[in-house]
C-alpha cells in the first residue's frame, strides 16, 4: 500500500499558488494524495484518473475530479492549460506531448516516476513503464529545468535503496513580451 502523504519531491518543489495562476492538474491522481495536498495549498485542482471509486470526492470543492482512461489515445482535457502539472509514479509516453501543451506559458511541471533499474526492487518492471536515463531532461530540454535528479531512492530509516526514480521540475518558457 502506498503512502497517503504527498511525495517529498512535490512538497519541496511546488510553487505557491497565486490569484490568477492557481490552476493545477494532478495527472493519474490515484487515491488523490497530491490533489488534496495541492487544494490545501490554495490550488484549484483538476484530478484525473481511470478509477476514482476509492476517493471521497464530495469533501473539497477546489478539486474537479475527472474519471478517464488516459491510455485510450483520447486526451480528455482538450485545450485546457494549467499553471502547475504534477505526475507521480506514472508513465505513458504518448501523454508527454499533451503535458507540454497543457502547461501554460510560464507554468511548472513536476514529474517523478520510476526509471530503469527499478525492476530489481519490484513494480514496475517493464521498460514500457520505466524512464530511460535522462529521459525527462531530454524531453523537456527546451524548457527551463529548475532541478532534476535520478537514481536510487533510499529508505529514510535503513538507508537501503528501495526503488530507482527520476524526477524533474521544469518551467515552460513564456512567450516574449512583444508577442
Amino acid at each position: 500500500m502506498s503512502s497517503q502523504l504527498p511525495s517529498d519531491w512535490i512538497t519541496q518543489h511546488c510553487p505557491v499558488a497565486t490569484p490568477g495562476h492557481n490552476r493545477a492538474l494532478d495527472l493519474a491522481c490515484g487515491a488523490g494524495r497530491h490533489s488534496f495536498w495541492l487544494a490545501k495549498q490554495g490550488w484549484d485542482v483538476t484530478a484525473i484518473d481511470r478509477d476514482l471509486s476509492r476517493i471521497e470526492q464530495s469533501g473539497n470543492r477546489a478539486i474537479n475530479w475527472i474519471e478517464a482512461d488516459l491510455e485510450t489515445g483520447n486526451w480528455p482535457l482538450e485545450n485546457r492549460q494549467f499553471d502547475l502539472i504534477v505526475v507521480v509514479n506514472y508513465l505513458h509516453r504518448p501523454l508527454l506531448d499533451h503535458l507540454r501543451a497543457a502547461t501554460s506559458p510560464g507554468g511548472i511541471l513536476i514529474y517523478e516516476t520510476f526509471m530503469v533499474g527499478n525492476e530489481r526492487f519490484g513494480r514496475p518492471r517493464s521498460p514500457e513503464f520505466l524512464l530511460r536515463p535522462d529521459e525527462l531532461n531530454k524531453t523537456f530540454a527546451d524548457w527551463n529545468i529548475i532541478t532534476a535528479q535520478q537514481g536510487p531512492v533510499r529508505d529514510s530509516d535503513t538507508g537501503l535503496p528501495v526503488s530507482v526514480k527520476q524526477a524533474i521540475v521544469a518551467q515552460k518558457p513564456a512567450p516574449p513580451e512583444n508577442e
